[in-house]
């Protein structure tokens, strides 16, 4: 997509998706000599995630043209899912919509809600309160969230600015199962810290 999504839609309005060709991660790479270093589990995601951030950054993040009642604390990226397999289960057009529908520039908020109704403990919205399907990508990026909203205080929450979006996905190419069908839509974003109200420092 990268919010031009060049690449055409299907019969339901949503965009093709483009092929996932990044290397596979296998989280036995944290024992490798890369984190050898590291003191623990915990020590090695947040090396991973400052190395990501890295390959991340430019320098419009660097720019002082932010809202003065935001922090600028970091990147992260979020991802939701669609699988169904044909002639036997329903694809989630819906969903797929809800996510196809973000766009670079838009406003995400993160919101605190009973575990019951989300594991994490929290909720990515739109500043109208409806919910949208993502979660954290990765395991650092589930880290610095986690420790990003444990951060704020009584008067701040979180955040989003949306920086690109993309599909992957794929029809009946898996081997095991040839009516499988999937797609992933993931969504990189800025994380802000806000204060409620401006007056507020």
């Amino acid at each position: 997509m990268d919010n031009s999504n060049n690449r055409g839609v299907d019969e339901f309005g949503l965009p093709l998706p483009k092929k996932y060709d990044a290397s596979p991660w296998d989280a036995r790479e944290y024992l490798t000599d890369t984190y050898a270093e590291t003191k623990t589990l915990e020590d090695a995601i947040e090396m991973r995630g400052q190395d990501a951030f890295a390959h991340e950054v430019d320098p419009a993040d660097f720019s002082d043209d932010d809202d003065p009642r935001e922090t600028r604390i970091g990147i992260a990226e979020l991802w939701a899912d669609s699988t169904w397999q044909v002639g036997i289960s329903k694809r989630d057009v819906e969903l797929e919509r809800t996510v196809a529908a973000i766009q670079a520039g838009d406003l995400l908020e993160i919101r605190v809600c009973p575990m019951s109704r989300d594991e994490l403990g929290y909720q990515f919205c739109l500043p109208n309160g409806n919910p949208l399907p993502y979660s954290p990508y990765h395991d650092y990026d589930a880290q610095f969230l986690d420790r990003a909203l444990k951060a704020c205080r009584a008067h701040e929450y979180l955040v989003c600015r949306v920086r690109s979006v993309e599909c992957y996905g794929g029809n009946n190419d898996v081997p095991v199962d040839p009516l499988f069908c999937w797609r992933v839509y993931t969504c990189k974003v800025t994380v802000f810290r806000r204060n409620w109200a401006p007056e507020l420092n």
